[in-house]
């Protein structure tokens, strides 16, 4: 459980570096969550006494590197990963399609969330880049759902 755990952090800092340099360096207004992705695979393939202090605890790591209220992104995690946790029974997450389409609509969903909490203004001239975010996100969700589940079965066995 311990190396698992370690692995997925791992995972989580690689991923913070990439949100916070790489991609900024590319594309300044460009923004893409890998970490939705990561939920996603922890929902099908890690246990909910496992996964939920992963991603609480990832969430306040998280915090650390935005700008964001204190608490705010958390919450907005925790909300995804408990409703992850009550629709996984509704719909099938392994199916490739089904990960795209979740990672497109909580990206859209923490946007909204977000916007909601902080009444941000001036967003019309950056919905583009919102949109495109919103498609990377949910193109690189099968990848990390990929990737836990091959940690998943690594440690495992």
């Amino acid at each position: 459980m311990w190396r698992l755990q370690t692995s997925l952090f791992g995972i989580l800092f690689l991923i913070i570096f990439m949100e916070v340099s790489i991609i900024p360096f590319i594309w300044s207004d460009l923004r893409v969550n890998f970490f939705i992705g990561m939920i996603i695979g922890l929902i099908i393939y890690i246990p909910f006494s496992q996964g939920f202090p992963f991603v609480i605890l990832a969430a306040l790591v998280l915090q650390a590197f935005s700008g964001a209220r204190i608490g705010l992104i958390p919450l907005i995690y925790i909300i995804v990963f408990l409703s992850l946790d009550v629709i996984k029974s509704l719909l099938y997450f392994e199916n490739v399609y089904t990960q795209i389409a979740l990672g497109f609509f909580y990206y859209i969903a923490i946007i909204g969330i977000s916007l909601t909490f902080t009444g941000a203004a001036g967003l019309e001239e950056k919905i583009p880049y919102l949109l495109i975010g919103a498609m990377l996100t949910g193109a690189i969700s099968p990848a990390m759902v990929y990737i836990v589940s091959r940690l998943q079965k690594i440690y495992e066995s």
